[in-house]
């Protein structure tokens, strides 16, 4: 009793915590066309761990024998776009369901999930092509009351009553489905457009999506160019919060697995996925702000940017020298990073070491930042005053910037404080809400007008 309270704390943190950070898959490939030759699918897509799925076509492997993937063989009735595609309604680029010893006491469990290619009508037909992430379990149970779903990617809680034990599915018939939204729209001149983000593909690649990785197989491990063989079970990784198992916990006292047990859980796992051979899409890089500072009589760039988690970065001068080196670790892609430097340009360049993306670099002029002290506007004297500092005065006390007040010209330098100031007179009825001061360096900022006696 101890040992399973311990597990429910620790579970409930793990799920309280990490849904948000790692929701939604990470990148998605070109489309092939919509209509034979073309399977009308995206070529692959790419989770937060920057492994990467594909769906060629035809799907590789034979469905049955390992390694395949898994998906409806084509029929003697199989219409022209299934044929193309080489799959007949649906096709997984992942997928892993559970061994059929995993069972409750009262009898079959059914786990599916995984990322699925299908059709909106349920019958493939040019730019009815879908594609989203599926959580299914069905599980028979024999008492009524709230159970809970641990996966790899978070949970669910799911009501059971007495009429679902009653039904055929004889207690839990769940499925969380995300991105049912067609990929195409037609061009009303016989053609077809994609459909822009965050619909249709693009859906799978938001944060309502749960699922924002695809589980591996680990032990046994799996053929060269697959995350999975399709037949075999085995011990699996690549859960975003450490849940590398699946469990289904009932309420308390009830004995779930014949022994006692409220829970059954399992770490083994059937799985299918074929990895790409190569990808094209250039690494996301987003530089937030690069600007110059002087912390502790050093100057600084200071470099804030967004990429993928386990980005590889290089900092450079125009000469090519490395100015930094360092790795993205936040879940979101968010990086900081202050290094000595004097560069006034410099060039960033992101590099993913698991070779899903190609690199992305990115070449920026390094600004001062600078900073407004609370400018005024008097009545009495009718004089609006403007103080602020920039960061390359510091840096560059020899040829400071030069600060302007827009509209009201260029600003004073005390040299000894750093301190810029601006006196001007302004009629009562044209005193500013805002005001903005630019440098020569590049930097910018606003604030807002306080009006004195």
């Amino acid at each position: 009793m101890r040992r399973t309270s311990r597990f429910l704390l620790a579970m409930c943190f793990i799920m309280a915590m990490t849904p948000a950070a790692f929701a939604g898959l990470s990148a998605v490939g070109p489309f092939n066309p919509v209509a034979p030759p073309g399977n009308g699918f995206p070529q692959w897509y790419t989770d937060a761990n920057g492994v990467s799925v594909d769906l060629p076509i035809p799907p590789a492997g034979d469905g049955v024998a390992a390694p395949t993937m898994i998906y409806a063989p084509l029929t003697a009735t199989s219409n022209a776009v299934a044929q193309a595609a080489g799959f007949d309604g649906e096709a997984f680029y992942f997928m892993a369901r559970n061994p059929r010893s995993f069972q409750t006491k009262y009898g079959r469990v059914t786990i599916t999930v995984g990322l699925e290619a299908s059709y909106a009508s349920g019958v493939p037909a040019a730019g009815d092509q879908v594609v989203f992430s599926r959580i299914r379990i069905r599980a028979a149970v024999g008492v009524p009351g709230t159970y809970t779903f641990f996966h790899p990617w978070g949970s669910e809680s799911i009501p059971v009553t007495a009429a679902d034990i009653a039904s055929k599915a004889k207690g839990i018939n769940f499925t969380k489905d995300v991105g049912l939204t067609p990929g195409w729209v037609s061009d009303g001149a016989g053609g077809w457009t994609a459909v822009a983000a965050p619909l249709g593909f693009h859906s799978v690649l938001q944060p309502g999506n749960t699922m924002s990785t695809f589980i591996r197989a680990v032990a046994p491990p799996p053929p060269a160019g697959w995350i999975g063989d399709g037949v075999s079970n085995s011990t699996f990784t690549g859960s975003p919060i450490g849940h590398n198992k699946f469990r289904l916990e009932g309420p308390a006292g009830i004995d779930l697995d014949g022994k006692g047990n409220n829970f059954i859980e399992t770490s083994i796992m059937v799985i299918s996925g074929h990895i790409p051979a190569t990808l094209t899409t250039p690494l996301p890089l987003s530089l937030d702000r690069v600007t110059c500072s002087f912390v502790g009589g050093v100057e600084n760039i200071d470099l804030w940017l967004t990429s993928k988690q386990g980005a590889a970065i290089q900092v450079t001068d125009p000469l090519g020298a490395v100015l930094a080196t360092g790795t993205v670790t936040a879940p979101r892609g968010t990086y900081f990073r202050s290094f000595p430097g004097t560069a006034k340009t410099i060039t960033v360049t992101v590099t993913d070491p698991l070779g899903a993306f190609t690199p992305t670099s990115a070449t920026t002029n390094v600004i001062d930042y600078l900073n407004i002290i609370q400018p005024s506007y008097s009545l009495a004297s009718r004089i609006l005053t403007v103080q602020a500092t920039s960061s390359d005065f510091f840096n560059n006390p020899i040829n400071p910037p030069v600060l302007t007040v827009t509209g009201y010209g260029p600003m004073t330098l005390d040299p000894l404080t750093g301190i810029y100031s601006l006196s001007a007179p302004v009629t009562i009825n044209a005193a500013p809400p805002r005001i903005q001061v630019t440098s020569s360096v590049g930097g910018s900022e606003t604030a807002p007008v306080a009006i004195v006696p």
